[in-house]
């Protein structure tokens, strides 16, 4: 009865990790994309919402998870590499992630990264934590059979002060296993909320 049990509890979690982007899309032609976040945070990655808008509600608009990146990825056994090329060895594995997506028509999908704003003693909730969402949302059409990559990482504003960013790179190959990243001219970051 034990391992009944332990076997349904391990389906289970593992079902609410998996990600209908870790294997090619059937009756679809197929990209890949390389997710990398930077910064020491976690970052979930979704699906973007139809309404070319950030959502904060992904259950309600039935958007799919896509990844997970930094500390928690272990823990919901979010990483995945499907050989793409020019890997980041200077980069945390658990803040890098590889998954297919469909080409050939415009793909939205969202960054939420957060991370410790500071502290507030007395919160119990949070273990005295303050939490800061910071949210982007990519659109691009995909070219079939092409890799890409999506570095979201901290900028620096005019002002001195820093907010998420997102570059996203087509990976190109020169010749024998040889690749760079150029940036890919025709993305759009959306920052704007549904309202």
């Amino acid at each position: 009865m034990k391992k009944c049990l332990l076997s349904l509890a391990v389906i289970a979690l593992t079902g609410c990790a998996s990600s209908q982007y870790l294997e090619p899309l059937p009756n679809s032609v197929n990209a890949k994309l390389r997710l990398v976040s930077v910064p020491s945070n976690n970052n979930f990655i979704s699906e973007g919402s139809a309404k070319e808008c950030i959502s904060t509600d992904f259950h309600g608009e039935g958007l799919a998870h896509i990844a997970t990146l930094g500390s928690k990825a272990n823990l919901v056994r979010s990483l995945s590499r499907i050989g793409m090329p020019a890997y980041n060895e200077n980069i945390s594995d658990s803040h890098q992630n590889e998954v297919y997506i469909p080409a050939n028509n415009k793909f939205l999908f969202q960054f939420n990264g957060v991370g410790i704003s500071g502290f507030a003693p007395g919160q119990t909730d949070s273990g005295g934590a303050l939490y800061s969402w910071c949210r982007k949302i990519v659109s691009f059409t995909p070219v079939a059979n092409t890799n890409y990559e999506a570095l979201y990482d901290y900028i620096e504003l005019p002002n001195g002060k820093e907010t998420c960013g997102v570059k996203l790179f087509e990976i190109v190959g020169n010749g024998s296993d040889n690749y760079t990243k150029v940036e890919v001219k025709d993305y759009q970051v959306i920052e704007n909320y549904c309202k």
